[in-house]
């Protein structure tokens, strides 16, 4: 029988994650699902203020408004003014056919997502006691590069304003963890994996420098 490899292991999780091979990595926009369209954002009292757990909420409204606003930029939403509440402007935002292509929905909020992990070498492993209930833990290092990354993703102001790198977007080598519970008779059983990966974006008020 054949052992499978690690490298093998990891690509196969990869593609399980990933099954269409075009949303490894995701962008959450906020909780807006499918039947909220269109869709019309409001304030919420704290979103101007420094984050806490009272304002994590808030913020969140804020950070999705931003999104919005961003993604509309390249033809992902419509985007009009639909009025002033209490002062503030609000928008009004519908996918486009563009922004359908590239939409997901888990969470039940809207992101988008792009590319594919492709394996390249396995650089290290590193076994570890699992804090939380006990048991091994094996991290294993290896480098990958994406493939199926769409020419959107590699404008600095939206791959940077959500936390990912341009040696990702340009499909250069890039490192990455895929994490396994060890059990007693050696099963690996995966824990975490690139694929499925989501982030927020950073904070709209924070510029970010090109290039």
């Amino acid at each position: 029988m054949k052992t499978i490899t690690y490298k093998e292991n990891i690509q196969k999780s990869n593609d399980y994650n990933n099954p269409t091979g075009d949303k490894a990595l995701c962008m959450m926009v906020g909780r807006v699902t499918q039947s909220m369209y269109p869709y019309t954002t409001y304030y919420m009292q704290g979103q101007d203020l420094p984050y806490s757990p009272e304002t994590q909420k808030a913020i969140f409204n804020r950070l999705k408004n931003g999104s919005l606003h961003l993604f509309a930029g390249i033809g992902f939403f419509t985007e009009e003014y639909a009025g002033d509440v209490d002062g503030r402007a609000t928008y009004r935002y519908d996918l486009t056919d563009l922004g359908r292509k590239y939409v997901d929905w888990s969470f039940d909020n809207t992101n988008f997502c792009f590319g594919r992990v492709v394996v390249d070498k396995i650089i290290s492993t590193n076994d570890t006691i699992n804090g939380v209930g006990g048991g091994t833990v094996r991290d294993v290092q290896f480098t990958y590069h994406l493939e199926n990354v769409p020419d959107w993703v590699k404008d600095p102001q939206i791959y940077k304003r959500f936390g990912y790198f341009k040696e990702q977007v340009n499909g250069e080598p890039f490192n990455g963890w895929h994490s396994y519970s060890v059990s007693g008779n050696g099963k690996l059983t995966t824990m975490t994996c690139v694929s499925g990966t989501y982030q927020w974006a950073y904070d709209y008020n924070d510029e970010i420098k090109e290039e």
